[in-house]
């Protein structure tokens, strides 16, 4: 029995009842507006849609790589028997659940790739250090991996999922051991098909050029995304009155701890990534960054140092910042925006060498933000929001930092 001084499951709302169809209809409204006004607005460009597709994969590879990493939380927590994240686990197995949804929205990428990957160049396609290349950088290949990802991650998505959901219903703790016994091998392979998926996402867009470091970069731009989201979703549902004393300040500052950690993890693999590139100084390796260091896409890139990594690490390193919901909140949309701007500064250089932006971009990503929060709140409408009987949920609510 717990403890009168600890949050029960009974003292709080934990279903979208009376939300969930409000929040799904206008997400998916402004979701479908958003992307019209993109295309149409890419459609005027007069350019073939050129334009229009290196927007899309900005906004489309950011959107992605939250999901991606909820996709990876998920596993870590079964792994590392953690009981904190119990409670708002539930967001979590939604957001990765959306794997097909994101399977289908990836088809403009594939159509887009003529016009966007410099591997559909035929020039550059014909060119001698292309040769040993081709193979892997045709069309057929590029479409055959993302249908061997979306399976990885749609299988492990809906089966973390479900797994979930059935033990709601029956209770059966072998349904943990399961997963964790399941979740070493998905860190594994989650980790391989995510770094081969950020080489074709964004890397292929200069095919000469290579990092590999590049998929731990992509990788963590998205988990501190993920946890800004998490962040922000959760605030959403304790302001509509749900989940207002299960996730607690305790919680709270897991979240703020995870922000600024992987801030900083973020930070460190740049750094590593554009130091070892600045050190050795070879010419083919060089012109990625030389490329984004030009024509107003230096001035960016030397912004994001301040607004990815500097400033959320120095408002989010004191306790108090962890534990003040204002300041999570602040820094949470700050982070989402600051990490869409870093894909912005790794995929439009392509498009320009000079800096462009315009209102193309923005809707492009309302529209798909809104179709993604609408196939989420969809999955979690008719559900419970938190793992009822998960055998650690009682530890989970009554979580304490040290």
């Amino acid at each position: 029995m717990s403890h009168p001084s600890f949050p029960r499951l009974e003292d709080t709302n934990t279903s979208l009842d009376g939300l969930g169809g409000r929040v799904f209809t206008i997400s998916a409204v402004v979701g479908v507006l958003g992307l019209a006004a993109t295309f149409a607005l890419g459609a005027a460009q007069g350019d073939g849609l050129r334009r229009l597709g290196f927007t899309y994969l900005t906004s489309y590879t950011y959107i992605l790589s939250i999901s991606l990493g909820a996709l990876t939380f998920i596993p870590i927590m079964y792994v590392t028997k953690a009981s904190w994240n119990i409670v708002v686990r539930r967001l979590a197995e939604v957001m990765a659940a959306v794997m097909p949804l994101l399977a289908v929205l990836a088809i403009p990428v594939i159509l887009f790739a003529g016009q966007v990957y410099g591997w559909a160049d035929p020039q550059v396609a014909a060119s001698p250090a292309m040769a040993h290349k081709a193979a892997y950088f045709s069309r057929g290949a590029f479409i055959l991996r993302w249908v061997i990802y979306f399976a990885i991650w749609s299988l492990y998505g809906l089966f973390f999922w479900r797994q979930s959901l059935g033990q709601d219903a029956d209770g059966d703790v072998q349904r943990t051991l399961r997963l964790e016994n399941y979740s070493g091998f998905s860190i594994m392979i989650g980790a391989v098909s995510i770094a081969m998926a950020s080489f074709d996402l964004l890397m292929s867009l200069d095919p000469l050029w290579f990092s590999t470091i590049f998929g731990v970069y992509y990788w963590a731009g998205g988990f501190v995304s993920f946890f800004a989201v998490m962040t922000l979703v959760t605030f959403g549902l304790q302001n509509t009155g749900r989940m207002t004393r299960i996730v607690s300040p305790e919680h709270l500052h897991d979240y703020g701890k995870a922000m600024f950690a992987f801030t900083f993890f973020w930070g460190y693999i740049a750094f590593s990534q554009y130091m070892l590139y600045w050190y050795a100084n070879i010419p083919e390796e060089t012109n990625w960054f030389l490329e984004r260091s030009r024509e107003g896409w230096g001035k960016l890139g030397i912004a994001l140092i301040f607004v990815a990594f500097a400033l959320p690490f120095a408002g989010l390193i004191s306790r108090f910042a962890k534990r003040s919901r204002k300041m999570l909140a602040f820094w949470a949309f700050w982070i989402i925006a600051a990490q869409w701007l870093n894909i912005f500064w790794v995929v439009m250089p392509g498009y320009s060498e000079h800096f462009v932006f315009s209102i193309m971009d923005v809707t492009c990503f309302v529209g798909l933000a809104g179709v993604w929060l609408a196939a989420v709140t969809r999955l979690a409408m008719g559900h419970s929001l938190v793992p009822l009987k998960d055998p650690r949920l009682e530890a989970s609510l009554r979580f304490e930092n040290a």
